[in-house]
């Protein structure tokens, strides 16, 4: 409920300051998934929680739940934190079982905000996560001078079907898959 209310606050005063066009809504699929972004702003997961009708469930760094107001505000709208130095367990497993419940899972997977596209910038773990939950990845790519009343899309891309990686080593079927991640995250920048 409280997603729900924040969700509609944010459509009224967002959508129209930042001239959001959302492009490629038939691409979502009909079962849940893991929507991964391209990360330059902190109002990504804002635009992407008013384009997206579905709860998203943000992984987010830890440190943004030092704060105990903010930590029980983002709890509230289902982010859950990740520490970011190496593999975190705890998160891996909260991200594979929302995901086996039928929840969207948010993720940025070069784990923080950039300003540069490379592939050395996007991290496994969203790989690692669809191989276990054996759950698709919607690549959405968020293009935005991030002023108000300028444009700013979002691309909703093509899912990546994770079966076609099921039959691979692990490492292998993670590498393949992130770079496949990385392609379609930034499609319209790569051209």
């Amino acid at each position: 409920m409280f997603y729900r209310i924040l969700r509609i606050i944010a459509k009224i005063f967002i959508w129209p300051l930042y001239r959001v066009h959302v492009v490629g809504y038939e691409n979502i699929p009909a079962d849940n998934y893991i929507l991964c972004a391209n990360h330059k702003s902190g109002f990504d997961p804002i635009f992407l929680v008013i384009a997206f009708p579905p709860q998203i469930n943000f992984m987010a760094k830890k440190e943004l739940f030092e704060n105990k107001f903010f930590a029980w505000l983002l709890k509230g709208l289902g982010v859950f934190p990740v520490d970011r130095k190496g593999r975190d367990l705890t998160s891996l497993k909260n991200s594979i079982n929302l995901l086996k419940e039928g929840k969207t899972l948010g993720i940025f997977p070069e784990g923080t905000r950039t300003k540069n596209i490379s592939r050395e910038n996007m991290k496994d773990g969203v790989a690692y996560i669809a191989l276990k939950a054996k759950k698709d990845i919607l690549p959405v790519e968020i293009v935005s001078t991030y002023k108000p009343f300028r444009k700013t899309y979002i691309y909703i891309n093509q899912p990546i079907n994770v079966d076609k990686y099921l039959s691979m080593k692990s490492k292998e079927a993670m590498v393949k898959m992130t770079d496949e991640v990385f392609l379609n995250i930034y499609q319209t920048q790569l051209r």
